[in-house]
C-alpha cells in the first residue's frame, strides 16, 4: 500500500491526529505544573472554566464567521453527551488536583493506566471481544511500569495518588465513550461544542461554591506578568488540546489514544526528572520507564504487522469494520476540510 493511498483511507490523518495529540498533551502537563506549583495557583475548576469558555467563544466566533458549520446547542443534544461530558470534567479536575502533590514524572506514571481500563471498557462498553494476545501482553507490560515507577517515588503522597487513579478511570471512560460518539455519527468539532457547553457551567459552579475567584484576588503573583502569560497561554492550549483529544479519538480509537499519551508521557517522565525541582533518583523509577517503553514499543509493533496483512479498516481490537466505520472517518475528515483558512 502505498503512502498516497494510506492518506486517501484517513491512516496518514489518524497518524497525524496522533502526533498533534500527543504534542498538546505534553506540553499542557508542563503548563500546568507551572501555573499550579511554581506560581501557586490551585485552582483547578477556575482554569477549567476558561478553557471551556475560550473554546465555546471560539467555535462561535468560527461558526458566525461560515468558517465552520455546527448544529446549535440544544437540550437535547446536551443530554446525549451528557455522560461523556461529566467523566471528562472530573477527570481534568482530578488530574490538576493529582498534580499539586505529585512531580511530573510519578504523575505521567500514574497515567500510564489509562490503555488498561479502555481496554475493560471497550469489552464492557463497546461490546468489543479482547485484542490478541501480544497487544493485551504490551498494555499489562505498560501498566505494571506504571506500579514499578511508583514503587519508586521516594515523596509519595496519597491523597495526590488517589485523585491521580480516580483520574485515570474516569478519562477511560469518557475516551471510550467518545469513541462510541464517533461511531454514531458525532464529528469532531460537534463533540468538542458538546463537550465545552456541557461542562462550563458545572466548572464555574464549582469555583464559585469553593471561592476560588476571591482567593484568585489575592494571589500572590495576581500582578505578575510571566504568570498571566503562562496561564493564558495554558488556557488556550487548553481549548487545542481538547480538539486534537477528540479528533485522535474519533479517527483512531480509544485505546490508541491512551497509548499515545503513554509514548508522551515517557518523554514527558524523562524531561521531569530534570525540572520543577527534580525528583529523588530511585532505580525503580527508571525500571517503570524501561517497562512502559518496552510495552508501547510492543504495542506499536502487534499494530503494524497485523495491519499489513488485512488491508481493510479494523478497529483497536483488529476487528473488521462495517463500512459505517468509513463513512465516519471521511465524516471526521470532511469536518477538518470546513475550516476555511482565510
Amino acid at each position: 500500500m502505498t503512502l498516497l493511498t494510506k492518506l486517501k483511507d484517513g491512516q496518514g490523518q489518524g497518524l497525524g491526529a496522533a502526533v498533534f495529540y500527543g504534542i498538546c498533551s505534553a506540553s499542557m502537563a508542563f503548563l500546568n505544573k507551572a501555573v499550579i506549583s511554581s506560581y501557586e495557583f490551585p485552582f483547578p475548576f477556575f482554569i477549567m472554566a476558561c478553557q471551556m469558555l475560550v473554546t465555546v467563544v471560539f467555535l462561535e466566533l468560527l461558526g458566525s464567521l461560515g468558517c465552520v458549520n455546527l448544529p446549535a446547542y440544544t437540550w437535547r443534544s446536551a443530554r446525549s453527551f451528557l455522560i461523556p461530558s461529566m467523566a471528562y470534567a472530573i477527570h481534568a479536575s482530578l488530574s490538576l488536583m493529582a498534580l499539586q502533590g505529585m512531580n511530573i514524572p510519578m504523575y505521567g506514571a500514574v497515567k500510564r493506566c489509562t490503555p488498561l481500563v479502555n481496554l475493560v471498557l471497550a469489552t464492557l462498553i463497546l461490546r468489543r471481544p479482547l485484542p490478541s494476545l501480544t497487544l493485551t501482553t504490551s498494555i499489562l507490560t505498560i501498566t505494571a511500569g506504571c506500579f514499578v515507577a511508583v514503587l519508586g517515588d521516594l515523596t509519595f503522597d496519597s491523597f495526590a495518588y488517589t485523585m491521580g487513579i480516580l483520574s485515570v478511570i474516569a478519562q477511560g471512560l469518557y475516551l471510550t465513550l467518545v469513541q462510541q460518539c464517533a461511531e454514531n455519527q458525532l464529528s469532531t468539532l460537534e463533540i468538542l461544542q458538546l463537550n465545552s457547553y456541557n461542562t462550563l457551567a458545572p466548572f464555574i459552579i464549582v469555583s464559585c461554591i469553593l471561592r476560588e475567584p476571591e482567593a484568585i484576588i489575592h494571589s500572590r503573583y495576581i500582578t505578575d506578568l510571566g504568570f498571566h502569560t503562562i496561564l493564558w497561554t495554558l488556557v488556550c492550549l487548553g481549548a487545542v488540546l481538547n480538539y486534537s483529544l477528540f479528533l485522535c479519538t474519533a479517527l483512531n480509537s480509544a485505546i490508541t489514544t491512551s497509548l499515545v499519551s503513554v509514548a508522551k508521557s515517557v518523554v514527558q517522565t524523562m524531561i521531569g526528572f530534570f525540572v520543577f525541582g527534580g525528583v529523588r533518583y530511585h532505580p525503580l523509577n527508571i525500571t517503570g520507564i524501561v517497562m512502559n517503553t518496552v510495552g508501547g514499543f510492543l504495542y506499536t509493533y502487534t499494530k503494524y504487522q497485523e495491519g499489513r496483512k488485512k488491508k481493510v479498516f479494523k478497529d483497536e481490537n483488529y476487528n473488521k469494520l462495517e463500512d459505517i466505520s468509513v463513512r465516519d472517518v471521511r465524516k471526521d475528515q470532511k469536518c477538518l476540510t470546513e475550516v476555511k483558512v482565510s
